[in-house]
């Protein structure tokens, strides 16, 4: 599931980063989106937030890397996770 971490703390969640379900929970709280004080991540299995670049690493290592994008081939060893490399 692709969060969006506030620099405040707020976590908002939907299936995809900044999708209707994810908007909803923003307007709730009155967030607005796309600028500097959120970062784009994972949730783990156990409800933790991993920046791009934590749940990369924990995909390369599980193999878990269906699809490579941009510039990432798979000897990337230093990248970040875009849920396009999960499916």
């Amino acid at each position: 599931m692709p969060p969006i971490k506030q620099k405040n703390g707020t976590v908002l969640l939907g299936a995809r980063h900044w999708d209707t379900w994810m908007v909803k929970q923003a307007d709730l709280q009155g967030i607005r989106g796309g600028n500097e004080d959120e970062e784009q991540g994972f949730i783990d299995q156990y409800g933790n937030f991993l920046t791009r670049k934590e749940a990369w690493v924990i995909a390369k290592r599980q193999n878990q890397i269906m699809r490579y994008v941009g510039n990432q081939s798979s000897e990337s060893v230093d990248d970040i996770l875009w849920s396009e490399n999960l499916y």
